[in-house]
Formats: structure tokens, C-alpha cells, sequence
């Protein structure tokens, strides 16, 4: 029953999130400076984000501040062997990869993350998010332990996400509004 529930979900949240994104074209300015009110990173922390397509919440600003502070950030690449991140600076020429997401050539280096930003369709107090529906978040993460931060607009909040086995929650949630710290179910 929970993959129906999402992939309904997925629909409703797509147009949600289309309309938050006109909404806010200042979005990704805002998250900067929450992120950096917020969070303390180690020197050598390697920051895995995402190129944003269509109405996700543009992480672009965050990126580029984030490696003129000296961090080394990845993006991700979908394989046959599955999610893996590639080395991602601001003069890597980007090509389209599965899905038509720009990624880095195959030629850049492999490299683990510590922090994920994760790309967000809805997520819900509990810190549990909604997808694409492809697993690929959720197979890397059951393979590193990494703190996760989900990136998207505050109105992506919903009651509750349908729930998988499989599923993680996130450790915290990044929006125009702030950072959220998730609530464990009681």
C-alpha cells in the first residue's frame, strides 16, 4: 500500500512544488545563509548536492559558496552498479546522464561524501522524505553513514510520508525558512 500512496503523493507534490518554485525564485539565496547559521563543518567534510531540474530548490548558491570556503563538493551519477559521486568543482563541465540530470563526466573522480543534500519532493516532521521513487538515496545510504540534509521549500511539508522498510529519515531538513531538525516518532 505504501508505493501507491507515494506515487500519488508524487504527483499532488510535483505541482506543489512547481508552484513554490515560481513562488520563491529567491530560495536559493536564503538556504546559504541557513546553512551557514546552522551548520559547522569539519575543513575536509566533502559535500555531496545535486544539479537542480525543473522545480527542485536551486542548491547552485550553495554549492559555489560552499567550495569558495574551501569544501570539496560531488554531485551524483547514476551507474549500472548504482548512485556514486563524482568530484564536482565550478569549471566541471556537466553532461546529461540518466534521467536527463546533468552530472559530471565519468572521467571525474569517484568520491564518498559525508553530507548529502538530498533533493525533496515532501517530507514530513519525522524527517522522512519523498522521492523520485527509484531507491537510489536510500541503497547509498544503507551502504555510508552520512548526515543527510533534505533540500526543499518549507510548503513541501506534509502530515506523514507512506513508510517502506527500506526507508531512512533524513537528519535534517534545509528550506527558505531555515533548518528543521526532524522529531523521532514517539
Amino acid at each position: 500500500m505504501p508505493a501507491s500512496q507515494k506515487k500519488l503523493m508524487r504527483i499532488v507534490m510535483k505541482e506543489k512544488r512547481r508552484i513554490l518554485f515560481q513562488d520563491r525564485p529567491d530560495a536559493g539565496e536564503k538556504i546559504v545563509t541557513h546553512f551557514f547559521n546552522f551548520f559547522d563543518l569539519p575543513p575536509d567534510a566533502i559535500v555531496g548536492g545535486y544539479w537542480p531540474m525543473k522545480s527542485e530548490l536551486d542548491i547552485k548558491p550553495l554549492l559555489n559558496k560552499l567550495l569558495d570556503k574551501g569544501f570539496r563538493c560531488a554531485l551524483p551519477s547514476i551507474t549500472s552498479e548504482g548512485l556514486i559521486y563524482r568530484a564536482w568543482t565550478s569549471s566541471t563541465h556537466l553532461e546529461k546522464g540518466t534521467f536527463h540530470a546533468l552530472e559530471p563526466p565519468s572521467t571525474a573522480p569517484a568520491t564518498i561524501p559525508n553530507v548529502l543534500l538530498v533533493p525533496l519532493l515532501a517530507f514530513d516532521k519525522e524527517g522522512h522524505r519523498l522521492g523520485y521513487g527509484q531507491g537510489h538515496f536510500d541503497r547509498l545510504l544503507h551502504q555510508h553513514k552520512v548526515l543527510t540534509i533534505g533540500v526543499g521549500f518549507r510548503g513541501q511539508e506534509v502530515e506523514q510520508i507512506p513508510r517502506q522498510d527500506h526507508d531512512f529519515a533524513l537528519n535534517y531538513i534545509l528550506t527558505e525558512k531555515g533548518v528543521m531538525t526532524p522529531m523521532s516518532p514517539l
